[in-house]
Parts: structure tokens; C-alpha cells; sequence
């Protein structure tokens, strides 16, 4: 026959002393014949139900239930009851019960190690003169001075490079700027440029631009303010096509959800070339796709691709599934991009909101409902 379910207050007043016979029977009859698979089952059943239902109040009372029942199946029985029924029976039934609770706090505990999701932040690497510097945005501090070469750091997430008096050869190194999942950085160059990297990105750069040209390489995702120096031209590398400028703002992505290289111009003017030679100029508020050989340049509204460097997100008309994409980089999550439906989305948001707020917004805007599980966005049924 099959067992009833268990009612959770039942552990608490076997606990309490305060079980009466028909209590004691259903806890005896539940867990006294228990076998190896029956209790995978039970811990399955009984407690690792979805995510969102453990909570910090449901592990403090699986801690209590825990500790309670290990003194009494410990302890030398006082209690009337508990001294007749500290049988054999009695022992395994207890023991079966402290393995499933047992099993249950570890899921409790790593369902709530798991679920600490927080939005991205400033949090980046950099690979200088053969060292490699952590940098978390949290103090004003200088990372690095040698040989003219001045690197300092502050408290809002920014870099700034200095190289006064530095010789050819310090000012040629060529240095890595990196942003994991979850992190974003700004900095400024020696020039006076201003390049901000999104999560999941790279950018290579000289200490000091010596010669008749300012390049730089980039991976990933960034924003450029380029000081302006009509004798100097600012080149961008990006898989392999080139951006050339004077002085403009312009924000390029790579990600392999952008399918090629995309370049969306703010103000100034750009020349973009690709990697079979062809090239065109773009102007404000314009924007070109870099793939496969071909250049397709298309009128947009250049601030929906820069929301993001003024902690926005903003999604007009793009496919869900790139939206999941941007958000498991910036959250440092996962998503397994088949299984998310066939839809645009049109929402504007903070990049501080919290990962739950977030697919909510997103549920409201799609009608489909999405959760965190296992460090992964899904689609709930």
C-alpha cells in the first residue's frame, strides 16, 4: 500500500513530545520499513520540490528539526514515551527520518548558495608588463608605476593610463584589459580615450600611441569616446575589420549572438572595413553588420545600443533569445538558448535589477514564464 504523505508539523511535535499514538504510527509506518532507494525518493518528494519553496525561513527550520531529533535519538530516553518506543523499530525509523531532514538541509543550503544571483558590476583583469592585476572598482589605489608608466585605479570602476617620459619600448607594450561574466570595466587611455568594456570582453592596447596611428583590438563588446587628433587616427580591431576615426562615439559588439561584427555610430563619422577590403562610411545613427564577407548598413536609433553603458537595459524589438544571451553574461548564468520561444521583446531596465525582477518584467511583456534553476534560466511549463 502506498504511504500517506507526511504532513510537515509532524516532525516538529515528535519533536516537542507532543505526538500522540495515531502521529507515531505514521511516522513509524512511513519511514520503519525504509530502504536506500525509498529514501532518494523521499528526499526528492518530501523536500528538493522547486527552487523558489526553499527559503532562508524553511532551512532555519529544517536546522531546528535537525538538531532536535539528533539529541533524542542520541540522548539517554527520559520521556515515558520515547523510553517505550526505544526500540529497535524505534531507532530505525528515527534514523531513517535524520537521514531525509539531513538531506534536505544540504539541499536547502545549496539551493540558497546557488540562487545568490547579483547583476553584474565593476570587475575586470589586467595583464600588464607580464603581471596580472584583479581589479574590483572598490578604492582609488595605483595598480602600477614603472618607467614613466603610471596605471591608477578608482573607486567607480574606472583606469586611468599615464605614460609621461615613458621610452619606445614601454610605450609599445601592448597590455589586456578583461571583463569576466558579470563584470564590466571603463578606461581611460593615454590618449585621453575613454573605452568602457561590457561582461565577457577584452581589449588590447598599447601603453602610449607612439607613431602615426592610435590601434587597439577588441573582443566581445565596447563603447568608445575617442579623443580627437586629425594628425592621429584611432583604429579599432575587431575580428579582423577595422573602424578608423578621428575623434567620435561609437559602441562595436561581437558576441556570438550578434552573428558578425556590428558597428552603431553616436556622432562623428567612421570608416568601417572589412575583412575582404570593402568599406563604408557611416554617419550618425547609423549602423553596420560585418558578416560573412558582406556589410549591411542599416538607419537605427544608436542610443538603444548604448543604454547599456548608462546601466540600462534596452531591448527594441530583439529576439528573445538574444536577450537571454546578454542577460546570462551580464547575471553570469547560464541558458540553453533551444528552448527559449520565438519572440521579440521591447523593455527598458535597469542593469541593477535583481534577477528575479528581471525575467519577471520579461514574463509580463512575453506571457512566458521563466525561473532560475541549477544556475540556469528556464522556461517554465
Amino acid at each position: 500500500m502506498e504511504k500517506r504523505p507526511l504532513s510537515p508539523g509532524l516532525f516538529e511535535r515528535f519533536l516537542a513530545n507532543k505526538s500522540n499514538a495515531a502521529e507515531l504510527e505514521q511516522l513509524f509506518e512511513h519511514f520503519g520499513e525504509v530502504d536506500q532507494h525509498e529514501l532518494e525518493k523521499l528526499i526528492k518528494v518530501e523536500f528538493e520540490q522547486d527552487a523558489e519553496a526553499f527559503d532562508v525561513t524553511e532551512a532555519g527550520r529544517l536546522a531546528l528539526i535537525h538538531t532536535g531529533l539528533s539529541e533524542k535519538l542520541f540522548a539517554k530516553p527520559q520521556n515515558p514515551v520515547l523510553k517505550v518506543l526505544k526500540s529497535s523499530r524505534f531507532i530505525r525509523a528515527a534514523a531513517a527520518i535524520l537521514i531525509v531532514v539531513s538531506a534536505a538541509l544540504l539541499i536547502a543550503r545549496f539551493t540558497g548558495e546557488r540562487n545568490v544571483i547579483v547583476p553584474g558590476s565593476a570587475r575586470a583583469v589586467l595583464s600588464l608588463d607580464g603581471s596580472t592585476t584583479v581589479l574590483d572598482g572598490k578604492k582609488d589605489t595605483v595598480v602600477y608605476r614603472s618607467k614613466g608608466v603610471t596605471v591608477r585605479t578608482k573607486a567607480d570602476g574606472t583606469m586611468v593610463f599615464a605614460a609621461n617620459g615613458a621610452d619606445s619600448v614601454e610605450a609599445s607594450k601592448l597590455n589586456i584589459l578583461s571583463t569576466p561574466n558579470g563584470g564590466e570595466y571603463r578606461v581611460t587611455l593615454s590618449d585621453g580615450s575613454v573605452v568602457m568594456l561590457n561582461a565577457g570582453s577584452k581589449l588590447s592596447f598599447p601603453t602610449d600611441f607612439r607613431g602615426s596611428e592610435r590601434k587597439v583590438y577588441v573582443e566581445g563588446e565596447a563603447f568608445f569616446k575617442v579623443a580627437k587628433n586629425p594628425l592621429k587616427p584611432f583604429i579599432v580591431n575587431v575580428a579582423g575589420n577595422e573602424i578608423k576615426v578621428l575623434g567620435t562615439q561609437f559602441n562595436v559588439s561581437s558576441y556570438p549572438e550578434d552573428e558578425g561584427t556590428q558597428t552603431t555610430l553616436l556622432e562623428g563619422s567612421v570608416r568601417f572595413t572589412n575583412t575582404n577590403g570593402d568599406e563604408l562610411i557611416l554617419k550618425p545613427n547609423q549602423q553596420v553588420i560585418s558578416h560573412r564577407g558582406k556589410l549591411d548598413l542599416q538607419n537605427v536609433q544608436a542610443e538603444d545600443f548604448n543604454a547599456w553603458t548608462k546601466g540600462e537595459f534596452l531591448f527594441n524589438d530583439v529576439p528573445l533569445s538574444i536577450v537571454m544571451q546578454k542577460l546570462a553574461r551580464w547575471y553570469n548564468v547560464e541558458v540553453d538558448v533551444k528552448t527559449i520561444p520565438q519572440k521579440n521583446l521591447y523593455l527598458k531596465i535597469s542593469r541593477k535589477a535583481d534577477i528575479d525582477e528581471m525575467l519577471k518584467a520579461i514574463s509580463i511583456a512575453t506571457a512566458y514564464r521563466f525561473k532560475i534553476k541549477e544556475n540556469k534560466i528556464v522556461l517554465k511549463e
